[in-house]
Protein backbone atom coordinates (compact mmCIF):
# COMPACT_ATOMS: atom_id res chain seq x y z
CA UNK A 1 0.00 0.00 0.00
CA UNK A 2 1.52 3.62 -0.85
CA UNK A 3 1.13 6.76 0.54
CA UNK A 4 0.06 9.04 -2.68
CA UNK A 5 2.19 11.94 -3.63
CA UNK A 6 4.45 12.60 -0.38
CA UNK A 7 4.58 16.34 1.19
CA UNK A 8 8.41 16.68 -0.73
CA UNK A 9 6.63 16.91 -4.47
CA UNK A 10 4.28 19.81 -3.24
CA UNK A 11 4.68 23.59 -4.06
CA UNK A 12 5.53 26.00 -0.98
CA UNK A 13 4.07 28.89 -1.75
CA UNK A 14 1.40 29.91 1.05
CA UNK A 15 -1.64 30.48 -0.82
CA UNK A 16 -4.31 28.55 1.14
CA UNK A 17 -5.95 30.25 4.40
CA UNK A 18 -7.12 28.03 7.53
CA UNK A 19 -10.99 27.64 5.85
CA UNK A 20 -9.42 26.36 2.38
CA UNK A 21 -7.44 23.89 4.81
CA UNK A 22 -10.30 22.56 6.53
CA UNK A 23 -12.14 21.94 3.58
CA UNK A 24 -9.34 20.85 1.82
CA UNK A 25 -8.41 17.54 4.23
CA UNK A 26 -11.69 17.51 6.62
CA UNK A 27 -8.99 18.18 9.49
CA UNK A 28 -10.38 20.56 12.01
CA UNK A 29 -8.44 24.06 12.46
CA UNK A 30 -8.31 23.54 16.13
CA UNK A 31 -6.07 19.75 15.22
CA UNK A 32 -3.59 21.06 13.03
CA UNK A 33 -2.98 24.66 14.94
CA UNK A 34 -2.54 22.11 17.91
CA UNK A 35 0.06 20.01 15.76
CA UNK A 36 1.52 23.83 14.84
CA UNK A 37 2.14 24.39 18.69
CA UNK A 38 2.93 21.36 19.66
CA UNK A 39 5.48 19.68 17.05
CA UNK A 40 6.31 22.73 14.64
CA UNK A 41 4.53 21.04 11.56
CA UNK A 42 2.82 22.55 9.46
CA UNK A 43 4.91 25.85 9.03
CA UNK A 44 2.38 28.51 7.95
CA UNK A 45 3.63 31.85 6.81
CA UNK A 46 1.56 34.82 8.06
CA UNK A 47 0.11 38.11 6.42
CA UNK A 48 0.25 41.60 8.02
CA UNK A 49 -2.64 40.74 9.49
CA UNK A 50 -1.47 37.97 11.57
CA UNK A 51 -3.67 35.38 9.32
CA UNK A 52 -1.84 32.18 8.52
CA UNK A 53 -1.54 30.79 4.90
CA UNK A 54 -0.86 27.60 4.01
CA UNK A 55 0.91 26.00 0.85
CA UNK A 56 0.16 23.00 -1.07
CA UNK A 57 3.17 20.93 0.97
CA UNK A 58 1.07 22.00 4.30
CA UNK A 59 -2.31 20.66 3.19
CA UNK A 60 -0.12 17.45 2.28
CA UNK A 61 1.62 17.11 5.42
CA UNK A 62 -1.71 17.36 7.02
CA UNK A 63 -3.42 14.96 5.42
CA UNK A 64 -0.59 12.40 5.99
CA UNK A 65 -0.96 12.56 9.47
CA UNK A 66 -4.71 12.16 9.44
CA UNK A 67 -4.14 8.81 7.34
CA UNK A 68 -1.92 7.87 9.60
CA UNK A 69 -3.83 8.83 12.96
CA UNK A 70 -6.72 7.16 11.39
CA UNK A 71 -4.82 4.20 10.57
CA UNK A 72 -4.31 3.81 14.55
CA UNK A 73 -1.07 5.66 14.97
CA UNK A 74 -0.95 8.19 17.21
CA UNK A 75 -0.13 11.71 16.66
CA UNK A 76 3.73 11.77 18.39
CA UNK A 77 4.46 8.90 16.36
CA UNK A 78 3.05 10.10 13.19
CA UNK A 79 5.31 12.98 13.67
CA UNK A 80 7.98 11.38 13.97
CA UNK A 81 7.70 9.02 10.83
CA UNK A 82 7.19 12.43 8.99
CA UNK A 83 9.95 14.41 10.05
CA UNK A 84 12.66 10.58 9.58
CA UNK A 85 11.45 11.03 6.06
CA UNK A 86 11.53 14.92 5.24
CA UNK A 87 15.23 14.52 6.98
CA UNK A 88 16.17 11.59 4.04
CA UNK A 89 17.24 13.17 0.66
CA UNK A 90 14.44 12.70 -1.60
CA UNK A 91 13.26 15.58 -2.71
CA UNK A 92 12.17 15.66 -6.74
CA UNK A 93 12.95 11.78 -6.74
CA UNK A 94 10.02 9.66 -8.39
CA UNK A 95 8.54 7.29 -5.52
CA UNK A 96 10.25 3.71 -5.68
CA UNK A 97 8.37 0.41 -5.36
CA UNK A 98 9.54 -1.58 -1.86
CA UNK A 99 11.06 -4.04 -4.34
CA UNK A 100 13.62 -1.36 -5.47
CA UNK A 101 14.09 0.14 -2.30
CA UNK A 102 14.38 -3.91 -0.90
CA UNK A 103 17.84 -4.09 -2.68
CA UNK A 104 19.26 -1.29 -1.89
CA UNK A 105 18.84 -1.73 1.64
CA UNK A 106 20.40 -4.93 1.49
CA UNK A 107 22.85 -3.39 -0.38
CA UNK A 108 23.63 -0.74 2.26
CA UNK A 109 23.71 -3.39 4.85
CA UNK A 110 25.94 -5.59 3.26
CA UNK A 111 28.45 -2.79 3.28
CA UNK A 112 28.42 -1.46 6.55
CA UNK A 113 26.41 1.95 5.25
CA UNK A 114 24.04 3.13 8.33
CA UNK A 115 23.69 6.49 6.82
CA UNK A 116 22.11 5.00 3.64
CA UNK A 117 20.46 2.55 5.18
CA UNK A 118 18.66 5.35 7.53
CA UNK A 119 17.42 7.04 4.90
CA UNK A 120 16.72 3.84 2.71
CA UNK A 121 14.33 3.40 5.71
CA UNK A 122 12.72 6.80 6.08
CA UNK A 123 12.12 6.83 2.20
CA UNK A 124 10.16 3.33 2.71
CA UNK A 125 8.16 4.96 6.11
CA UNK A 126 7.47 7.87 3.87
CA UNK A 127 5.90 6.10 0.81
CA UNK A 128 4.52 3.01 2.50
CA UNK A 129 1.93 1.99 4.97
CA UNK A 130 4.03 0.86 8.22
CA UNK A 131 2.75 -3.18 8.24
CA UNK A 132 4.29 -2.65 4.61
CA UNK A 133 7.88 -1.56 5.35
CA UNK A 134 8.04 -4.31 8.24
CA UNK A 135 6.89 -7.42 6.15
CA UNK A 136 7.48 -6.61 3.10
CA UNK A 137 11.11 -4.45 3.55
CA UNK A 138 13.02 -5.28 7.02
CA UNK A 139 11.53 -9.24 6.71
CA UNK A 140 12.48 -10.10 3.39
CA UNK A 141 16.12 -8.56 4.02
CA UNK A 142 17.00 -9.95 6.92
CA UNK A 143 15.99 -13.14 5.30
CA UNK A 144 18.34 -12.98 2.58
CA UNK A 145 21.20 -11.60 4.62
CA UNK A 146 20.90 -15.09 6.79
CA UNK A 147 20.73 -17.02 3.80
CA UNK A 148 23.78 -15.16 2.05
CA UNK A 149 25.30 -15.69 5.50
CA UNK A 150 24.67 -19.35 5.24
CA UNK A 151 26.28 -19.48 1.28
CA UNK A 152 29.25 -17.93 2.50
CA UNK A 153 28.09 -14.51 0.05
CA UNK A 154 29.21 -12.23 3.35
CA UNK A 155 30.88 -12.11 6.55
CA UNK A 156 29.79 -12.66 9.81
CA UNK A 157 30.43 -9.20 10.96
CA UNK A 158 28.57 -7.80 7.78
CA UNK A 159 25.51 -10.04 8.94
CA UNK A 160 25.68 -8.88 12.84
CA UNK A 161 25.93 -5.44 11.91
CA UNK A 162 22.40 -5.36 9.51
CA UNK A 163 21.19 -7.51 12.32
CA UNK A 164 21.60 -5.24 15.16
CA UNK A 165 21.45 -2.02 13.00
CA UNK A 166 17.55 -3.37 12.23
CA UNK A 167 17.10 -4.44 15.83
CA UNK A 168 17.69 -1.38 17.00
CA UNK A 169 14.85 0.24 14.85
CA UNK A 170 12.63 -2.16 15.61
CA UNK A 171 13.65 -1.79 19.30
CA UNK A 172 12.71 1.95 18.65
CA UNK A 173 9.52 1.82 16.63
CA UNK A 174 8.65 -0.44 20.10
CA UNK A 175 8.72 1.80 22.54
CA UNK A 176 6.59 4.35 20.25
CA UNK A 177 3.75 2.10 21.04
CA UNK A 178 4.54 1.05 24.74
CA UNK A 179 1.40 1.18 26.67
CA UNK A 180 -1.97 -1.70 26.40
CA UNK A 181 -2.90 -0.23 30.15
CA UNK A 182 -5.91 -2.34 31.28
CA UNK A 183 -6.31 -4.69 28.00
CA UNK A 184 -4.84 -8.73 28.37
CA UNK A 185 -0.97 -9.24 28.97
CA UNK A 186 0.90 -10.88 26.28
CA UNK A 187 4.46 -12.57 26.58
CA UNK A 188 6.41 -13.05 23.43
CA UNK A 189 9.52 -14.09 23.36
CA UNK A 190 11.57 -17.27 21.37
CA UNK A 191 12.22 -20.75 22.20
CA UNK A 192 15.24 -21.80 24.11
CA UNK A 193 18.13 -21.89 21.91
CA UNK A 194 16.53 -19.69 19.46
CA UNK A 195 19.04 -17.06 18.18
CA UNK A 196 16.45 -15.25 15.60
CA UNK A 197 14.10 -12.93 17.16
CA UNK A 198 13.28 -11.16 13.98
CA UNK A 199 9.73 -12.79 13.85
CA UNK A 200 9.00 -12.46 17.50
CA UNK A 201 10.08 -8.74 17.77
CA UNK A 202 7.77 -7.99 14.71
CA UNK A 203 5.13 -9.81 16.29
CA UNK A 204 5.83 -7.31 19.17
CA UNK A 205 5.40 -4.49 18.05
CA UNK A 206 2.33 -5.10 15.55
CA UNK A 207 0.68 -6.42 18.95
CA UNK A 208 2.16 -3.44 20.90
CA UNK A 209 0.80 -1.42 17.99
CA UNK A 210 -2.64 -2.59 18.03
CA UNK A 211 -2.83 -1.52 22.22
CA UNK A 212 -2.00 -5.03 23.41
CA UNK A 213 -0.52 -4.97 26.76
CA UNK A 214 3.16 -6.85 25.84
CA UNK A 215 6.21 -8.09 27.53
CA UNK A 216 8.92 -9.02 25.41
CA UNK A 217 11.43 -11.55 26.54
CA UNK A 218 13.66 -11.66 23.07
CA UNK A 219 15.99 -14.67 22.33
CA UNK A 220 16.69 -17.81 23.87
CA UNK A 221 14.40 -17.89 26.77
CA UNK A 222 14.64 -21.22 28.84
CA UNK A 223 12.16 -22.77 30.37
CA UNK A 224 12.66 -22.55 34.36
CA UNK A 225 13.01 -18.44 33.61
CA UNK A 226 9.99 -18.58 30.91
CA UNK A 227 8.13 -20.51 33.92
CA UNK A 228 9.20 -18.14 36.81
CA UNK A 229 7.99 -15.23 34.79
CA UNK A 230 4.58 -16.35 33.86
CA UNK A 231 4.03 -17.13 37.39
CA UNK A 232 5.01 -13.33 38.23
CA UNK A 233 3.23 -12.00 35.42
CA UNK A 234 -0.24 -14.27 35.08
CA UNK A 235 -0.29 -13.75 31.37
CA UNK A 236 -3.54 -14.12 28.94
CA UNK A 237 -1.54 -15.49 26.67
CA UNK A 238 2.45 -16.87 25.96
CA UNK A 239 3.99 -16.20 22.70
CA UNK A 240 6.82 -18.26 21.62
CA UNK A 241 8.93 -18.27 18.06
CA UNK A 242 10.79 -20.56 16.15
CA UNK A 243 13.12 -20.77 13.05
CA UNK A 244 14.57 -24.32 12.98
CA UNK A 245 13.35 -27.75 13.23
CA UNK A 246 15.35 -28.17 16.19
CA UNK A 247 14.58 -25.08 17.99
CA UNK A 248 10.59 -25.87 17.52
CA UNK A 249 11.41 -29.83 18.98
CA UNK A 250 12.46 -27.32 21.91
CA UNK A 251 9.34 -25.48 21.74
CA UNK A 252 7.14 -27.86 21.62
CA UNK A 253 8.29 -29.02 24.91
CA UNK A 254 8.11 -25.59 26.33
CA UNK A 255 4.99 -25.16 25.39
CA UNK A 256 3.77 -28.93 27.09
CA UNK A 257 5.59 -28.14 30.45
CA UNK A 258 3.83 -24.13 30.60
CA UNK A 259 0.54 -25.80 29.90
CA UNK A 260 0.74 -28.69 32.25
CA UNK A 261 1.81 -25.49 34.70
CA UNK A 262 -0.74 -23.15 34.08
CA UNK A 263 -3.68 -24.92 32.55
CA UNK A 264 -5.98 -21.83 32.09
CA UNK A 265 -2.88 -19.77 29.95
CA UNK A 266 -3.08 -19.49 26.71
CA UNK A 267 0.02 -20.79 24.28
CA UNK A 268 0.62 -19.65 21.41
CA UNK A 269 3.57 -20.65 18.60
CA UNK A 270 4.86 -19.29 15.18
CA UNK A 271 7.86 -18.76 13.24
CA UNK A 272 9.47 -19.85 10.23
CA UNK A 273 9.86 -23.34 11.14
CA UNK A 274 5.80 -23.66 11.21
CA UNK A 275 6.06 -22.61 8.10
CA UNK A 276 8.35 -24.41 6.31
CA UNK A 277 6.76 -27.56 8.47
CA UNK A 278 3.44 -27.55 8.51
CA UNK A 279 3.09 -30.88 10.28
CA UNK A 280 5.03 -29.64 13.28
CA UNK A 281 1.83 -27.68 14.16
CA UNK A 282 -0.01 -31.59 14.68
CA UNK A 283 2.39 -32.35 17.63
CA UNK A 284 2.80 -28.96 19.32
CA UNK A 285 0.35 -27.80 22.03
CA UNK A 286 -1.34 -24.84 21.74
CA UNK A 287 -2.38 -22.62 18.83
CA UNK A 288 -0.36 -21.80 15.81
CA UNK A 289 -0.76 -17.98 15.23
CA UNK A 290 -0.19 -17.16 11.71
CA UNK A 291 2.49 -16.88 9.06
CA UNK A 292 3.56 -13.15 9.54
CA UNK A 293 2.97 -10.76 12.14
CA UNK A 294 -0.39 -9.42 10.20
CA UNK A 295 -2.02 -12.70 11.00
CA UNK A 296 -0.33 -12.90 14.37
CA UNK A 297 -2.83 -9.44 15.40
CA UNK A 298 -6.04 -10.91 14.15
CA UNK A 299 -5.44 -14.83 15.52
CA UNK A 300 -4.91 -13.01 18.78
CA UNK A 301 -7.55 -10.72 19.12
CA UNK A 302 -9.61 -14.22 18.46
CA UNK A 303 -8.04 -16.33 21.03
CA UNK A 304 -8.35 -13.51 23.83
CA UNK A 305 -11.89 -12.72 23.25
CA UNK A 306 -13.98 -13.51 25.60
CA UNK A 307 -15.45 -17.14 26.96
CA UNK A 308 -12.37 -18.41 24.52
CA UNK A 309 -11.10 -21.42 26.28
CA UNK A 310 -7.41 -22.24 26.56
CA UNK A 311 -5.39 -24.58 24.12
CA UNK A 312 -4.08 -27.19 25.82
CA UNK A 313 -2.02 -30.18 24.74
CA UNK A 314 -2.87 -31.68 20.79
Amino acid sequence: MTYAAFPEQYSTAPVFNTKAVVHETGVPADTFRAWERRYGIPRPQRTAGGHRLYSERDIAIIRWLRDRTEEGMNISQAVLLLTSALAAPLAGAPARTLEQITDELMLALTRFDAHRAEALMSEAFALYSFEAVLLDLIQPVMVAIGERWHQGAITVAAEHFATQFVRRKLAGLLNLFAGGAGRPLIILGCAPGELHELGALLGTIFLARRGWHVVYLGPQVPLVDLLETVRMLQPALVCLSATTHETALQLREVGRALLEAFPRIHFGYGGRAFNLHPELRTTTPGRFLGRDARELTELVAELLAPGSPPAGPP
